[in-house]
């Protein structure tokens, strides 16, 4: 029997019309069940389950209609088959015309018949695709490894989210609102602190709020938590005033706020004394969300001064950069010389400010303390280990702080960061991006942090080889105005796929509705990635546009302007007049290591080495503290014009361990670095902290 004859055959005896049955009613199962899982409460790993059941129903059930369908009218075919003719003994022996035959069946003999083989060799087809598609589904679900090497995050084997949200003030005072506050900050604290679970603050609700709210989605508190942020249990409360005392109460919700999990019983003390109130509740939930006979440790830390709390409630309201936001830092430390918090943000206010030894010897401050908080100690550990240009160190603790607090858009961010520009492990910021299933709702990037996570996730992909991904991401903000980061992505993917009509219309965009000094900026980067790509004409193109839009103009140029000139001739191959350019930078900035090092490399490619080795060699004299690899990447540069390979790598070894990171224009995305690239001595520099 050939294939046209079975498949004619199963129609006729209604197989497909069976079959068809079964997958119909299967997808209907999975549809309701789809909508169903959640309201039942049943786990999200239930519909692993029902799509292993069916797909192992599916060769069971095709055998049934075997069994009970088809094989009865099989038999008899069988039957018939398995029969021989005999002559029938009565009668005349010796007349022939008297010869009669009778049917008997062959004991012990079946005779399959072609469709029956043909149904069979199908069915174990069949069988073995869905093995197979059992198999992907169970490593994929129960069995699955992380890949060697790749990063690890914490994996959410149960729904341990614990949502916070701010307790609402019923005390007509308004300015009790920061009792309601400090008891969310308090009860976050014990609960990071005692490792009950993730923790989802009142900030990462606002945040979330604001973005969606920017996107057009409903922005509600609640929609926000059930539908994106979706913690295993709420905690809410309230407070008010009762005959001059302050009670404080509170209850533990379901994920769903449909159902109270337990009530705390109420705390009560004095007006100005609410830090009292606060311990006791906080005391009293944790104990309620952990176990009975789980034993926990409750650090002994004093809660803050009352009046310094209330005085950091105010930050927001100064730039993190000014002097207002130091002396409100400095106020609160004075209030309370054993707050934390405001001591670790003084210190990031000068690392920020690039004052690494005023921000060293605030963190070696904290370090000497006796804390007995873990969280504070890991960060202080982290800080300790940026400031030291350990990125490695930075990495592991920055992950630990961002496992507490997850859905924290600031936390996330900035692990990509880390994990991108410190360590080189493109292949972990994927992890941490998606991390943040709510993103996939938000269709702007209006948000500051927002459009840095997009832009750290799109460098990651081009450094995977993946530049399509990224403008399959980010098409859409090419020609709109401003997400200049979005727009570097796109330029660096489109320039990698040789689409340079796009990269045109994005720089036209930028031109046309930003300012001169982005345009130009922007220039000298599409200038350089060309060059790159190996495409001569095409960054000489957009550098001498560069260079046009700075000839000419009546005033003396600023300082950035001459660093755009002396950069576009360089690249260009024009070293005359890009070392003189560089020669009158030095004189401006003498310590500037990058003046230094470009004006050397004109000198080598002019013939006059004796100069640039000399001024290479002064280049040591520069040397300090917190430089993290600047002058040792500058040597490299050098080295690699000179080709010198050995010294080359040598420096870029000792730029990385002293903390360079891999930023966009660096290391592998450097032009000058373009023929080492592919060296293996390269790419260890490049894994340098793997």
């Amino acid at each position: 029997m050939n294939l046209k004859e079975f498949i004619k055959e199963c129609h006729q005896k209604e197989v497909f019309k069976n079959l068809s049955i079964y997958v119909v009613s299967s997808w209907v199962l999975i549809q309701v069940f789809s909508e169903m899982w959640e309201p039942f409460g049943l786990p999200k790993i239930s519909m692993t389950y029902l799509l292993l059941v069916l797909i192992v129903g599916f060769p069971f059930y095709t055998y049934l209609i075997w069994r009970y369908r088809l094989k009865p009218s099989e038999t008899k075919l069988s039957q018939r088959e398995g029969m021989k003719f005999v002559k029938n003994k009565s009668g005349d022996e010796g007349v022939e015309s008297q010869f009669k035959k009778r049917k008997v069946h062959l004991p012990g003999i079946h005779f399959y018949s072609p469709f029956q083989k043909m149904y069979f060799t199908f069915l174990f087809a069949i069988l073995l695709v869905s093995v197979f598609a059992v198999a992907l589904i169970v490593r994929a679900n129960f069995i699955n490894e992380p890949e060697p090497g790749v990063f690890a995050f914490a994996k959410d084997d149960s729904n341990d989210k614990i949502a916070v949200l701010s307790f609402e003030n019923n005390t007509t005072d308004e300015e009790l609102d920061v009792v309601g506050k400090m008891a969310v900050d308090w009860i976050i604290h014990g609960i990071t602190q005692n490792d009950i679970g993730q923790v989802i603050s009142p900030k990462v609700v606002e945040q979330y709020a604001t973005v969606l709210k920017a996107s057009l989605v409903p922005d509600e508190d609640n929609g926000i938590l059930t539908e994106y942020l979706k913690p295993g249990k709420i905690i809410s409360g309230n407070y008010y005033l009762n005959n001059g005392k302050l009670l404080i109460q509170c209850t533990i919700l379901d994920g769903n706020m449909n159902e109270t999990l337990e009530t705390i019983e109420p705390v009560s003390c004095d007006s100005d004394s609410p830090l009292v109130c606060i311990e006791m509740l906080k005391q009293r939930l944790l104990s309620a969300l952990l176990e009975e006979d789980e034993l926990y440790t409750v650090y002994e830390e004093t809660p803050p001064n009352y009046e310094a709390y209330k005085l950091m409630q105010g930050m927001n309201k100064f730039e993190s950069h000014t002097p207002e936001y130091l002396n409100l830092l400095n106020e609160a430390i004075a209030l309370d010389s054993t707050y934390f918090e405001p001591k670790l943000h003084r210190m990031a206010y000068y690392y920020n400010l690039e004052d690494f030894a005023m921000a060293d010897s605030m963190v070696r401050q904290l370090a000497s303390a006796d804390l007995k908080s873990s969280r504070q100690q890991n960060l202080v550990k982290l800080w300790t280990a940026l400031i030291n240009g350990d990125n490695k160190k930075a990495f592991t603790y920055l992950k630990k702080e961002y496992n507490i607090e997850t859905d924290d858009l600031n936390n996330n961010s900035s692990t990509m960061v880390v994990a991108l520009q410190f360590v080189n492990r493109p292949d972990a910021v994927d992890s941490i991006y998606n991390k943040q299933p709510i993103m996939a709702h938000i269709d702007s990037l209006s948000c500051q942090t927002c459009e840095y996570r997009h832009f750290s996730k799109g460098m990651a992909d081009i450094a995977l080889g993946k530049p399509e991904k990224a403008i399959e991401m980010f098409k859409d903000y090419g020609r709109v105005k401003e997400f200049y980061w979005i727009k570097d992505v796109l330029m660096y993917a489109n320039i990698r796929l040789g689409d340079s009509t796009e990269v045109d219309n994005i720089m036209n965009t930028i031109k046309l509705t930003g300012d001169l000094d982005t345009w130009r900026e922007k220039c000298l980067l599409v200038g350089k990635q060309y060059l790159i790509r190996g495409d001569r004409s095409r960054a000489d193109m957009y550098l001498n546009m560069l260079l046009g839009s700075l000839e000419g103009q009546p005033a003396e140029l600023s300082q950035e302007e001459k660093e755009l000139k002396a950069f576009s001739y360089f690249y260009l191959d024009k070293y005359t007049e890009a070392g003189k350019i560089f020669q009158n930078l030095q004189e401006i900035d003498p310590e500037d290591v990058d003046y230094i090092s470009f004006q050397a490399m004109c000198l080598f490619e002019e013939g006059q080495l004796e100069k640039a080795e000399k001024l290479i060699e002064d280049i040591d004299r520069l040397r300090a503290d917190y430089q993290y690899g600047k002058i040792d990447y500058a040597k490299a540069r050098y080295y690699a014009v000179k080709g010198d390979t050995d010294l080359l790598i040598q420096n870029l070894i000792r730029a990385v361990a002293a903390g360079k990171r891999y930023n966009p224009g660096t290391f592998h995305d450097d032009v000058l670095m373009k023929p080492y690239t592919e060296l293996e001595s390269f790419k260890n520099v490049l894994n340098f902290w793997h």
